[in-house]
């Protein structure tokens, strides 16, 4: 929505301050920009983002074990990423992680796979954004897995057509630096269906295959009436 700071985003940020290479963050409302919040500490492994009194999301210490399937290859995420069927329609142009109107955005464009049940879409993190060792900051990797989980929901676990996906929980285990200027790629794949909640996994991949970061998230599925 106009106005409306991505989950994964918000969710790194609080990760952040939680300073752990797992966690677990809980989106409780929707994060308005351009408004003041406070990041609170509530003990060594809690921190909870609030705007005045009213919780917006917490970040909790956590494990996280996911199986990554084979990798993709750069050349093949490129390649799927021109079938991104958010180029043909698309309920959020405007996000910062996949939509097609933000030209200052990721431009996450996660594609179907052929012959596998995942998505995937290539990254090549902008120099700008990197700190002097060229190194990402961890709110991009997280927002940068943030898309295409949802996705690989919407492509591999449908809904009804009149429903949409948005994120619940996210949890992120970085594995080792996302180094700027390198090409990388994202992939995500659904896990658990239940219910009006659904679990989706993901994985940044270096150039050499090896993982940088894997993630799960929770997605709920809201009825717009779109």
């Amino acid at each position: 929505f106009e106005g409306i700071a991505q989950g994964g985003y918000i969710a790194g940020l609080v990760a952040n301050e939680v300073g752990a290479p797992a966690v677990e963050v809980k989106l409780r409302r929707p994060v308005r920009t351009e408004i003041p919040l406070t990041l609170e500490r509530v003990n060594h492994d809690r921190v909870e983002l609030r705007d005045g009194e009213t919780l917006m999301a917490e970040g909790l210490v956590t494990e996280l074990a996911i199986t990554v399937p084979e990798p993709v290859s750069f050349t093949d995420a490129e390649a799927v990423s021109r079938r991104y069927p958010g180029l043909d329609h698309h309920l959020f142009p405007g996000c910062f992680g996949c939509g097609t109107a933000r030209p200052d955005g990721l431009r996450m464009f996660a594609g179907p796979v052929p012959g596998r049940r995942l998505v995937a879409a290539p990254w090549v993190p902008n120099s700008t954004e990197a700190d002097e060792a060229g190194i990402v900051p961890g709110e991009l990797v997280w927002a940068a897995l943030d898309c295409p989980q949802l996705w690989s929901l919407i492509i591999h676990a449908p809904t009804r057509a009149s429903e949409s996906i948005v994120t619940g929980t996210l949890a992120v285990k970085l594995e080792r630096p996302v180094i700027a200027g390198i090409p990388h790629v994202v992939m995500a794949w659904p896990s658990v269906v239940n219910g009006r909640s659904v679990l989706a996994d993901a994985a940044l991949l270096a150039p050499d295959g090896e993982v940088c970061a894997t993630g799960r998230q929770t997605a709920l599925v809201a009825d717009w009436g779109l």
